[in-house]
């Protein structure tokens, strides 16, 4: 639609109206910046997620079993797992959570998951460190200060995943697939009801 004559528009709006008219009818260039998020695209996310989830339910019953702890290739099997977090990063959400190089918001959620991310990484290097199988049993803390290394943990970590669907869902929503919103909001009910 060409600028009616007399009709003055700031230089910026000229360049965005200069580019609507030029693309008219042409989606391929909004395709490229604003992609749709299918369920396949959240299936690795929502998996690592479930995976750290049932991690922390595993956690959560050992400190339920203080002062005992359990067998030795128990803890080695929780200390596999927990390295493994220690060592994963933060998860890429970029695509999901950024629209363009300018998005405040998409950044804003990605340094706070990238925060939450290195605390859990954290705590996990130091629940490593005290529950280790080749620690001895006299260089472990105490019974009430093992539940509340614990208890951090697993609290932070569950806290960051549900953070991290609602930040796909408060920044990506609208590109998400009925499927793909329908896998996140059940991810998040089945943990509200466990």
């Amino acid at each position: 639609m060409p600028i009616p004559p007399g009709l003055r528009i700031p230089h910026d709006k000229e360049k965005a109206v200069m580019d609507h008219e030029r693309l008219a009818g042409n989606v391929v260039p909004f395709a490229r910046r604003w992609h749709v998020i299918h369920e396949i695209d959240l299936v690795r996310l929502i998996g690592a997620q479930r995976r750290r989830a049932e991690l922390c339910d595993r956690l959560e019953a050992v400190g339920d079993g203080l002062p005992a702890l359990p067998p030795r290739y128990e803890l080695a099997a929780l200390c596999g797992a927990l390295a493994e977090i220690a060592a994963r990063g933060e998860p890429s959400l970029e695509a999901m959570l950024l629209k363009d190089a300018d998005d405040a918001l998409g950044a804003a959620l990605l340094d706070h998951i990238r925060i939450r991310c290195m605390t859990d990484a954290t705590a996990a290097q130091e629940l490593i460190d005290m529950l280790g199988p080749a620690v001895a049993s006299d260089r472990r803390p105490t019974a009430d200060a093992l539940g509340y290394m614990l208890r951090g943990f697993f609290t932070g970590c569950r806290r960051a995943i549900d953070f991290e669907q609602l930040a796909i869902l408060a920044s990506a929503g609208h590109r998400l697939t009925r499927n793909a919103r329908t896998m996140l909001i059940d991810s998040l009910s089945v943990r509200r009801e466990g």
